[in-house]
C-alpha cells in the first residue's frame, strides 16, 4: 500500500515540477509534495533559475512546526551545497520532516548521493528510486548536460505521410496544421535553443522565435560551413543579437564573419567534418559552454541526416500530416549511406497522439545493449 501511495505522490511531485518548464535551465525541473497522515499539506516547484528550490517553496507554505513528522516527496535528490541558494538538506533537517521520498539521485558531482547520505546520517528515513525511470526522463536534458557536457537534443520533423518535408521547389508552408505549429512553438519556449541549417535560412528566412504561445525566446543556432547567410536574414536582427549563434568552418570568408560580428551575432569556427560540414561534436560542446542545456533541431533534411548519423539525437518528434507529396518532393532525412540494416539509427516509442488533424509521434533513442 505504501509503495502505491509513494508512486501517486511522486507523480504529483513530477507534475508540480513541470510548472517550471522553460524557466529553470540550466537547473533541473524539480517539484516537491509534503504529506501528513496520507494527505497533501503543501507543494511547490523550482520556479526559475536562481529562484528558491522546490523543497523550500513547499516548506514556506506551512506554519511553524506543521511539517513535524511529515513526508516529503521530491523527484530529484535534495541539494547539499550552497550555490545560488542555501542547501535544501539543511532546511529539511530543521523542518521536522520525518521521511523523504526521492525519485532519483542528482548526477551533479557536488550532490551525487551526498544529499541522501546526509539526510540518512541525521536520522531521516529516505526512500530513493521511486519511479526512477520517469524521474530521470523528466530531467533528461539536465542529466545529459551534466554527464555528457552537451545539450540534450530533440530532433523535430514536420512531414507528409510519405516522409516529405517540401515540394521539389522547396515550398513547405504549410504541411502540418495550425495546432501542430503551435505545439512546435511550445517546444521552442521550453527548450534552450533552436537550430537549423543555412539552407533553411535561405529558403524560408525564419525568425526562430516563439509565437502562437507564451514563453521566452530560445537561443537561435545556425549551421553554416561557408557563411552563406544573408546579412539581412531575419534571424540576425533580434533585440538580443548575442543569442544568435552561427557555427562555421575555415571555409568562411573573414570579411563576412567580421560583418556578422559587428551586428552582434556570435560566430564560432569548428573543425570541418569529413564531409566538409560543421563538426557537430565541437558545436554541441560550445553550446554547452554557453549554457544551452537543451536543443531543438528543426532541419532540414541534410541537418537531420547529420544529427542522426552522429548519434546525438536523444529524442525524436515527428508531426505527420495526412497528405502526400510524392518521390519528387524533398525528404525529411538525407541519404544515410547505410551498408546494412544493422546500421540503422533506432528509436523506441514514447507516445502517439493527435494534435489537431496531424499525428504527433514521440520517440527516444534506444540505449546501447
Amino acid at each position: 500500500m505504501a509503495g502505491s501511495r509513494d508512486d501517486d505522490f511522486m507523480r504529483m511531485a513530477m507534475r508540480e515540477a513541470l510548472r517550471g518548464r522553460g524557466r529553470t535551465s540550466p537547473n533541473p525541473l524539480v517539484g516537491a509534495v509534503i504529506t501528513k497522515r496520507g494527505r497533501v499539506i503543501a507543494r511547490g516547484h523550482h520556479p526559475f533559475f536562481g529562484g528558491p528550490h522546490s523543497e523550500i517553496v513547499a516548506l514556506s507554505k506551512l506554519p511553524e512546526r506543521r511539517a513535524q513528522g511529515a513526508t516529503l516527496y521530491v523527484n530529484l535528490e535534495p541539494c547539499c551545497y550552497h550555490g545560488k541558494t542555501p542547501p535544501c538538506t539543511k532546511a529539511i533537517l530543521t523542518s521536522g520532516i520525518r521521511r523523504v521520498v526521492v525519485g532519483c539521485e542528482d548526477p551533479n558531482p557536488m550532490v551525487a548521493g551526498k544529499g541522501i547520505a546526509e539526510l540518512r546520517a541525521s536520522g531521516i528515513e529516505v526512500t530513493a528510486g521511486v519511479l526512477e525511470q520517469e524521474a530521470r526522463r523528466l530531467n533528461a536534458p539536465y542529466f545529459t548536460f551534466v554527464t555528457q557536457k552537451r545539450p540534450w537534443v530533440l530532433l523535430k520533423m514536420a512531414q507528409t505521410m510519405d516522409g516529405r518535408v517540401a515540394l521539389a521547389s522547396g515550398q513547405s508552408r504549410w504541411i502540418t496544421g495550425e495546432a501542430a505549429r503551435r505545439e512546435a512553438h511550445r517546444l521552442r519556449s521550453w527548450l534552450d535553443a533552436v537550430l537549423v541549417g543555412v539552407q533553411t535560412i535561405l529558403q524560408d528566412d525564419p525568425e526562430l522565435t516563439v509565437r502562437f504561445v507564451r514563453g521566452r525566446n530560445p537561443w537561435r543556432v545556425v549551421l553554416d560551413s561557408s557563411l552563406r547567410i544573408p546579412l539581412k536574414a531575419r534571424v540576425l536582427h533580434h533585440p538580443e543579437p548575442a543569442k544568435t549563434v552561427i557555427f562555421t568552418t575555415n571555409k568562411a570568408p573573414a570579411k563576412k564573419r567580421s560583418s556578422l560580428e559587428k551586428i552582434g551575432t556570435r560566430v564560432f569556427e569548428t573543425p570541418t567534418s569529413s564531409e566538409g560540414f560543421v563538426d557537430l561534436h565541437a558545436a554541441l560542446g560550445k553550446m554547452a559552454e554557453l549554457g544551452m542545456m537543451s536543443l531543438l533541431v528543426e532541419g532540414g533534411g541534410t541537418v537531420h541526416r547529420s544529427f542522426l548519423l552522429s548519434g546525438f539525437v536523444d529524442q525524436l518528434t515527428i508531426a505527420v500530416a495526412p497528405k502526400f507529396i510524392g518521390s519528387d518532393g524533398r525528404g525529411s532525412v538525407g541519404p544515410l549511406g547505410l551498408q546494412s540494416l544493422a546500421e540503422m539509427p533506432e528509436f523506441r516509442w514514447l507516445r502517439r497522439r493527435m494534435v489537431g488533424g496531424d499525428l504527433w509521434l514521440e520517440l527516444e533513442k534506444c540505449s546501447p545493449a
